[in-house]
């Protein structure tokens, strides 16, 4: 039961994900007068909270290892972390971080394509599948492989619907660029 209810929260995780950023709740927070920034600096609260009592909740759910422990396994495990951080850190900059997180007002910019964003679309959700994985391989318990799980069962939607809301910001621009550009695995020959 402990488990479904580990499923259950990841589900309202993302559903959090995807609502507060879509168009049409932004919208409707700006009509009641809460602004793009309070919005941004609301969402990035709710969600780095969320996702520490999660890891909480997954780390104290406890269980044997479904993979048996081995030094190999840890440095992969530790390697793929590792990478997902070099890719966040490589994606950042080229924002202001401090607008992602709503410290400050967000300006529009032009579509970010140069940096690690001319090899992958979607770096961040890149960073996710390899961190969460790096992390099922270190602690290989049933809550682990369980939220990597939910991860991967959420990640084409979050795409679909980022992708979604970029196209209505920068229109045919974007629409060529995700044919340039693969979504979460780099291909450095393409440009």
């Amino acid at each position: 039961m402990q488990y479904i209810g580990l499923a259950v929260l990841w589900s309202l995780y993302f559903l959090h994900h995807s609502l507060l950023s879509s168009g049409s709740i932004k919208a409707k927070l700006l009509k009641a007068g809460v602004s793009l920034r309070i919005q941004r600096l609301i969402y990035s609260f709710i969600s780095a909270i969320g996702l520490l009592l999660l890891l909480f909740y997954n780390g104290a759910l406890g269980g044997d290892k479904l993979l048996p422990e081995h030094r190999g396994v840890k440095a992969l495990a530790l390697f793929l972390a590792a990478a997902g951080v070099f890719i966040i850190r490589e994606a950042y900059k080229a924002y202001n971080f401090s607008a992602f997180l709503g410290f400050t007002e967000e300006s529009k910019e032009d579509l970010k394509d140069t940096g690690i964003q001319a090899h992958i679309r979607q770096p961040l959700y890149s960073a996710t599948i390899l961190i969460f994985c790096g992390f099922f391989l270190y602690d290989s318990r049933l809550a682990s492989l369980i939220s990597l799980v939910c991860v991967l069962a959420y990640l084409p939607l979050g795409i679909w619907l980022e992708e979604k809301k970029l196209i209505m910001l920068y229109g045919e621009k974007y629409v060529q660029y995700t044919q340039a550009v693969p979504a979460l695995v780099p291909n450095f020959r393409r440009r």
